[in-house]
């Protein structure tokens, strides 16, 4: 995605927009009340070079006109810092509105740099070919700085709202218009990065991400020396490969997006709460279960990253995310255009957020217009960390199943189902383990993607058997559920959760010592599902030490087994060998505590 384009040699390229001709001849208005002539082109060359007239003023360029109108000596002398004075006067076409002595602040603009001077405002009073006054008008100007301006009345005019008291004074190449005032400036959303106080973190963040190279084919080629290609006219192109990512073109003057651009010290408090979830160590290791041959299997395999790099990168990725609003998303519109409220917002990256009052309660002062939109200054990014930064994790088992053994695999898609996810009709896959023969048991083994390291409660949805299969397999499951992970040191470790332990946690109480984390698992420590219903089973929280989201397919596992003997008549009348599931959920301690305390 090109962002923009700056040629170095200061010619004046417009890149689109261009005006295509429907036929050799057009007529144009008049430049004075007094003149009416018509012109005749035969290409877009003829049709941009405006021959010399016999009016006084008419006979001069533009450059000439401004610089000997002694009303127009401010106007002027910010020409001459900029150097644009040699582009109006030569050949080529345009239109300018020139403020008034005293309707400008001087002494400020001169302070600009001579390149910000001649984008913010010297360009922003140009225009390509001849706009002329005359009759009732209405149009948007796009200006040489690719900004757009209003031009409007009937009789009487305005220029960005200032009223035009001289209008259609004609020069040889092109016409000019005095006014009461100047247009003003509205850099676009990308523009304000680089320009903006307090939003340091923000730009270098975004500006780590901007690559200017060069255009070959738009670039005039010049000799070969010493065998490198130079080039008489350098086109150079820039473009930002993080706004790509995020789907927002913020450098497009059509678009409208709202930003919320965090100051310096929100930057760093949101930094300092989302870095804890992206805790890496040199080298995690985890179990190779996908070349297991058995369940008893030790394969591991590791991966080495740079702890400290990886960890700043993806917290700085997650705070600036979510930041960008398209104003023509039918959710947002409400927040700047002055739509139906809603309750939620959604990025551009499609994340939704349900409480846009509080994150936008946070804007400090008056939003600021831009040209493509509005700029929020927050101190304080009001973001639900499961709807930003720390999700909850969905683990369909139909997708994460790793490795299973003495037992065949059912995906059974399930349609226009009522009362299983509730209350209205869903389609949905679940996974049917069925035993591989009289004697054998489940075991098998599901990865678990993108964890963090954080606390989550982890539940296992059982489908309700009872209806799924009509009512011929009525008995419960009994199974055991054991983690895999990576600790601090690097090293493998087992965490089996009991149903006494996540009983206790699920009441708000401290698990006996006995019930947390025992060295082996049997069928009292096992939890059984309620074949009646589908039932989204708590079975423990965990603090995982390390993260693995961005590790690619290093992940924890967690081990589920049936703990029954195939030889013990009540246990095998008891329970079913066959099972019937959804999936696991993995929600953040602050989910469930945020739902708790909403109920």
């Amino acid at each position: 995605m090109n962002m923009k384009t700056t040629n170095i040699n200061n010619r004046i390229k417009r890149l689109g927009n261009i005006r295509k001709m429907e036929s050799a001849a057009f007529l144009l208005l008049s430049l004075s009340p007094s003149l009416l002539f018509l012109t005749a082109c035969t290409d877009f060359s003829d049709y941009n070079d405006t021959p010399v007239d016999a009016v006084a003023t008419g006979n001069q360029t533009l450059w000439e006109n401004i610089s000997q109108n002694p009303q127009l000596s401010e106007f002027a002398s910010l020409i001459r810092q900029t150097g644009f004075e040699t582009e109006l006067a030569n050949s080529r076409s345009y239109t300018v509105w020139a403020p008034l002595n005293g309707t400008i602040n001087t002494a400020e603009l001169s302070q600009l740099s001579n390149s910000e001077l001649l984008k913010q405002f010297v360009q922003s009073h140009v225009a390509e070919y001849s706009h002329t006054a005359s009759g009732e008008v209405n149009e948007r100007v796009h200006t040489l700085n690719e900004k757009s301006f209003t031009f409007a009345g009937n009789g009487s005019y305005t220029y960005d709202g200032n009223n035009i008291s001289q209008p259609n004074l004609p020069s040889s190449n092109g016409v000019m218009h005095i006014m009461d005032g100047a247009a003003k400036f509205y850099p676009n959303l990308y523009e304000y990065l680089s320009m903006g106080s307090d939003i340091d973190s923000l730009r270098n963040q975004f500006m780590k991400y901007e690559l200017t190279v060069l255009d070959q084919d738009a670039s005039v080629k010049g000799p070969m020396v010493d065998g490198i290609q130079t080039y008489i006219d350098s086109v150079l192109v820039t473009s930002n490969s993080l706004t790509r990512q995020l789907n927002a073109k913020i450098e497009n003057e059509d678009s409208s997006y709202t930003f919320l651009m965090p100051t310096n010290h929100a930057f760093k408090s949101m930094y300092d709460r989302v870095s804890p979830c992206f805790k890496f160590i040199t080298t995690t290791l985890v179990q190779d279960v996908e070349n297991f041959t058995s369940a008893s299997a030790t394969n591991s395999k590791s991966v080495s990253v740079s702890a400290a790099y990886l960890k700043d990168s993806l917290t700085r990725r997650a705070i600036v995310r979510n930041l960008i609003y398209s104003n023509n998303d039918a959710y947002n519109q409400w927040v700047e255009q002055g739509g139906v409220y809603t309750d939620t917002i959604r990025s551009t990256t499609r994340s939704k957020f349900s409480n846009p009052r509080e994150i936008l309660a946070q804007t400090v002062g008056e939003k600021q217009p831009m040209s493509n939109g509005f700029a929020r200054l927050v101190d304080s990014l009001a973001f639900y960390p499961w709807e930003s930064y720390c999700p909850e994790i969905e683990v369909p088992f139909t997708r994460y199943l790793a490795k299973h053994f003495t037992s065949s695999l059912h995906n059974v898609n399930a349609t226009n189902w009522r009362n299983v996810f509730g209350p209205d009709p869903v389609d949905f896959r679940y996974m049917w383990i069925e035993p591989s023969g009289p004697f054998a048991k489940p075991d098998f083994f599901i990865s678990l993607p993108d964890v963090q390291s954080t606390t989550y409660d982890i539940y296992c949805v059982f489908l309700p058997s009872a209806r799924l299969t009509n009512r011929t397999d009525t008995l419960p499951n009994s199974l055991n559920f054991s983690l895999s992970y990576c600790n601090e040191k690097g090293q493998l470790a087992t965490y089996n959760f009991t149903r006494a332990a996540a009983e206790a946690q699920a009441a708000g109480e401290t698990p006996k010592t006995t019930d947390v984390n025992p060295k082996s698992l049997n069928i009292n420590t096992a939890f059984v599902n309620n074949p009646e219903v589908t039932d989204t089973m708590f079975i423990g929280r965990f603090t995982f030490p390390v993260c693995y989201a961005g590790l690619g397919n290093y992940s924890p596992n967690i081990h589920i087994t049936s703990p029954i003997s195939v030889f013990n008549a009540t246990q095998m009348s008891t329970y079913t060998r066959d099972v019937r599931i959804y999936g696991l959920l993995m929600k953040p301690v602050e989910l469930v505590e945020f739902e708790r305390n909403n109920k």
